[in-house]
């Protein structure tokens, strides 16, 4: 990838998460936790985004893959849990922020084409021992 995107892009990330500062708001949101067991859970999900995009800064952090949904745990896992979960980035640039976020049982990070990860965000994971891997090129 070439290096002045990879700058542009990182410009545009610190400028968003500057002016949400100085607006006292965060695009990047809590992660939303979903539980969909059928078509009614399936509906509600549904509405609930489309109840976030109302908020541009949300939309944009949806968007962009900031804006994390986790789907809750169940009482009764049908299938037992790798050592180590992957976790998918397909758009975007992976900043620290966003390592911090992934779970403790995060072992590796995948990245899709044309998804840019900062150096502080590679260091982050290199700390906690989550490998990163590009995907699909």
């Amino acid at each position: 990838m070439d290096k002045s995107l990879i700058r542009n892009l990182i410009r545009e990330v610190i400028a968003e998460e500057v002016k949400a500062m100085k607006s006292g708001k965060s695009p990047a949101a809590t992660p939303s936790s979903v539980r969909i067991a059928g078509d009614a859970d399936l509906a509600t999900f549904a509405k609930d985004v489309l109840r976030l995009a109302d908020d541009p800064q949300v939309r944009t952090a949806i968007l962009a893959g900031r804006h994390p949904f986790h789907l809750a745990s169940s009482a009764a896992p049908t299938t037992a849990a790798p050592s180590g979960q992957s976790h998918r980035v397909d758009k975007g640039v992976v900043t620290e922020g966003a390592i911090a976020k992934l779970g403790k049982n995060v072992s590796r990070l995948l990245l899709g084409p044309g998804v840019s990860i900062t150096p502080l965000a590679r260091d982050k994971a290199k700390a906690r021992n989550i490998s990163v891997e590009r995907i699909g090129q």
